[in-house]
C-alpha cells in the first residue's frame, strides 16, 4: 500500500475492472494487466510471483478471491486483490504515484468491502510499519483501530504490521463514505449521484431497458430534470432498482398530439395509452436516453438492510435533493454493479 501528497489530475479518465473466474479460464487482457501490475512489487516482495501464480490464480478461479484492476486514461495503474472467507483478507493493494488519492484509496477499499459481504465475519491486512504511522487516519477511517507487529514477514525492509477488524464495522464505516466518494465516480456509466428515482411498473420498466420503449407518460412531470439522469425503480412485485437513463425531453401536450410524435416510441398500443390518458387535457412525455440496465436487479429491502435505514417505495418519482438515506441507496446499488469510471478531474489528499 503506498500514499502520495496532495496534487491534481485534469480531467483524467479512471476505469475499475474486477478480475473474475471467467478472466482466468480465458487468461484476459485484464489478468495479465493484474499480474504485471503484482510483478512490480518483487523487489520489495520476494516471491510475489510465486504467490500469484500458486494462490491468487486458483483462488480467482474458484471464486474464493477476487482481483481488480484500476485505468488512468486507459493505463493501468492500480492493482488489489481480496480473500473471501468467514476470516477475510485485503491481500494486495497497490496505487502508482501518479494517481493517488484519497477518494481513489477509500474507493478500493468499499468497493472489497462491498465484495465481502456475504459470510465475512472480520477482514485482516498487513503493511509496513512506517505506512501505519504515516497514513494511520485512513485505516482508522475504515474502523482498523490499532496495528501490532506481524508473526509474518513479508518486506526484505521495514517491520510488517498487521491490522484486524469487524466486518459490521468496515461495513459500517464504507457505507458512511458513499456518497462522497461516489459524487466522483460513476459504475458501468451509472452516474450513483442522479437527480431522482422514477418508479414504473415491471412490464414497461423491461420494455425501457431493452430499448423497445424509449419514451414515458406521466400526468405530471417537470421540465427542470431535462438532460438529468434517474435510477429507475421496479414497482411490485419487484420492489427494486433495475437501472438508469438520462431525460432527454420533456414534452408538454395534448393526448392526440403525443400520440402522433411519440406513439412509435411507448411500448404500447393506442388502446393502453388512451386507457392511461383517460380525459386528461395534457400530458408529459418523458424522453429517456443512455439506457442503462443494472447488471442484477437490487431489492429494496436489501439496500434498507445494508444502509440500516427504512427506504419507502417511491410514488411516480422522488428527487434526492435533500435525501440522504436515497441518495446512499441509488450510489450503493450501483457500486454492487461492477465497473467503475470518471471523467472528472480530483483531487489527491490520501491513498491506499
Amino acid at each position: 500500500m503506498a500514499f502520495q501528497n496532495e496534487f491534481d489530475i485534469p480531467q483524467a479518465s479512471f476505469r475499475l475492472a474486477r478480475i473474475e473466474r471467467g478472466d482466468v479460464c480465458s487468461r484476459s487482457d485484464n489478468l495479465t494487466t493484474l499480474h504485471q501490475h503484482v510483478l512490480r512489487n518483487e523487489e520489495s516482495y520476494p516471491g510475489i510471483g510465486k504467490w500469484f501464480e500458486s494462490k491468487v490464480l486458483p483462488g480467482i478461479k474458484s471464486g474464493a478471491r477476487l482481483g481488480y484492476v484500476g485505468f488512468l486514461d486507459e493505463r493501468p495503474v492500480a492493482a488489489a486483490i481480496v480473500k473471501k472467507g468467514q476470516t477475510a483478507k485485503f491481500c494486495h493493494l497497490k496505487i502508482d504515484p501518479e494517481a493517488r488519492s484519497k477518494y481513489l484509496g477509500d474507493l478500493f477499499f468499499v468497493i472489497m468491502t462491498l465484495d465481502l459481504r456475504q459470510g465475512t465475519e472480520s477482514v485482516r491486512f498487513t503493511l509496513p510499519e512506517s505506512l501505519w504511522h504515516e497514513k494511520g487516519d485512513f485505516f482508522k477511517s475504515f474502523s482498523f483501530s490499532t496495528a501490532i507487529p506481524s508473526y509474518r514477514q513479508y518486506r526484505l525492509i521495514d517491520q510488517e504490521f498487521f491490522c484486524q477488524t469487524d466486518f459490521s464495522q468496515l461495513m459500517g464505516a464504507s457505507l458512511a463514505k458513499l456518497p462522497n466518494i461516489f459524487g466522483n465516480f460513476k459504475i458501468n456509466n451509472h452516474s450513483l449521484l442522479t437527480g431522482a428515482v422514477m418508479a414504473l411498473h415491471p412490464r414497461p420498466l423491461e420494455k425501457i431497458l431493452s430499448g423497445e420503449k424509449t419514451v414515458e407518460i406521466r400526468a405530471r412531470f417537470s421540465q427542470h430534470w431535462e438532460g438529468q439522469r434517474i435510477s429507475l425503480y421496479a414497482t411490485r412485485p419487484h420492489h427494486s432498482l433495475a437501472g438508469e437513463a438520462r431525460i432527454g425531453r420533456v414534452v408538454k401536450g395534448k393526448p392526440d398530439q403525443i400520440w402522433e410524435s411519440f406513439g412509435h416510441c411507448l411500448g404500447c398500443d393506442r388502446a393502453e395509452f388512451e386507457s392511461y390518458v383517460g380525459q386528461r387535457s395534457e400530458v408529459f412525455a418523458i424522453t429517456l436516453d443512455e439506457i442503462t440496465p443494472y447488471r442484477d436487479e437490487v431489492p429494496l429491502s436489501q439496500l434498507s438492510h445494508l444502509l440500516g435505514v427504512h427506504l419507502s417505495a417511491p410514488q411516480s418519482y422522488l428527487s434526492l435533493a435533500g435525501n440522504d438515506n436515497w441518495l446512499s441507496a441509488v450510489a450503493l446499488s450501483a457500486a454492487l454493479q461492477g465497473t467503475i469510471s470518471t471523467t472528472k478531474a480530483y483531487r489527491s489528499t490520501v491513498a491506499a
